[in-house]
């Protein structure tokens, strides 16, 4: 397990926390067939072998949480298929290596191959949706103040507040509530004191909730 300092979760690291981006990955991601066939030649130049852009995937999904990871993959539905197409999360049922799925995050190879924050982004549209309301979908999202259990519905409106403040770190986090948490996660992993710089509250408002341990104690069983 990550370690843990002051009730506050380190984010994940091949030598403490390995094991989770990996069983959630084995659990919930796929690569689409022909993969690296159907992509462009620079990806293939990148990618060496056809297993390679899930182990790209795993290591950007060190970063996150492992309590979330853990929880995100008990859940029904929410998977990630990584395509030569573009990076998007669509929710609903759809089918994948003739699998019925719901609610899938589609990570382009390309993204994978560029090492830029789309794949954590759309991962944040799945996390988003399936704190806020399962992944139901009818119901609200997180960033729309929903919220599984009552803490994290509370979680949610705070973060609808920070939406408002209009200091998304940028155009597409201020684009909506919804790319505003999904970019800001993203950016949140990969360079935590860019976005501090920005948009000091949100730095502050994933260190009190899904950094925390505290935010995982009351988790759904």
């Amino acid at each position: 397990m990550p370690s843990m300092s002051a009730g506050r979760l380190e984010s994940g690291h091949p030598k403490t926390g390995a094991s989770q981006p990996q069983a959630w990955l084995r659990g919930k991601a796929r690569l689409l067939p022909n993969l690296l066939v159907q992509s462009p030649p620079w990806v293939r130049g990148v990618f060496d072998n056809a297993w390679a852009p899930m182990e790209a995937l795993a290591r950007q999904s060190h970063c996150l949480p492992a309590p979330l990871l853990d929880h995100l993959l008990t859940c029904s539905g929410g998977s990630v298929a990584i395509s030569a197409g573009g990076s998007e999360y669509v929710p609903g049922p759809a089918t994948i290596r003739q699998q019925r799925v719901e609610n899938v995050a589609y990570v382009s190879v390309q993204d994978l191959a560029r090492g830029n924050e789309q794949p954590l982004h759309v991962v944040g549209h799945l996390i988003d949706h399936y704190l806020g309301c399962d992944g139901d979908l009818e119901g609200s999202w997180l960033s729309g103040g929903g919220g599984v259990i009552p803490s994290w519905q509370q979680a949610g409106e705070r973060l609808m507040r920070l939406f408002s403040l209009g200091y998304g770190i940028d155009e597409v986090a201020r684009s909506s509530v919804r790319d505003y948490f999904a970019q800001s996660l993203a950016i949140y992993c990969q360079d935590r004191q860019r976005l501090n710089v920005a948009d000091p509250q949100i730095c502050k408002w994933f260190r009190s909730t899904l950094w925390d341990r505290g935010f995982w104690r009351s988790k759904p069983t």
